[in-house]
């Protein structure tokens, strides 16, 4: 009778170990935000970019090629070398795309 009823513990004990497990665990997604790049290439002296009619940023030779992060959707991208507008674009870019940009 010993064993029957130390097994009978065992096996309640053992479920109650595996109830506890299983009512603490949790399940769901992992929510990221959107988000996109563009990557400039060829860059030389003197070079800025602009997106959006935001602040112009400006490009290093020695950081080529220079990646932006910018939200998904529709962007219009310029590239200036001083005055000269080399790259005029409106792109649409989707989520986690990287847009590759060549300057002239």
């Amino acid at each position: 009778m010993k064993k029957k009823l130390s097994g009978f513990w065992s096996v309640g004990l053992f479920s109650l170990t595996l109830m506890i497990i299983g009512c603490s665990s949790t399940t769901g997604t992992l929510s990221r935000e959107p988000v996109a790049f563009i990557r400039i290439s060829r860059i030389t002296d003197n070079l800025t970019a602009t997106v959006d009619e935001l602040a112009p940023i400006a490009l290093a030779p020695q950081r080529e090629p220079a990646t932006l992060q910018v939200a998904p959707g529709k962007h219009r991208i310029r590239i200036l070398r001083g005055q000269a507008l080399l790259v005029d674009r409106d792109v649409l870019i989707s989520d986690q795309q990287t847009l590759e940009i060549s300057v002239p």
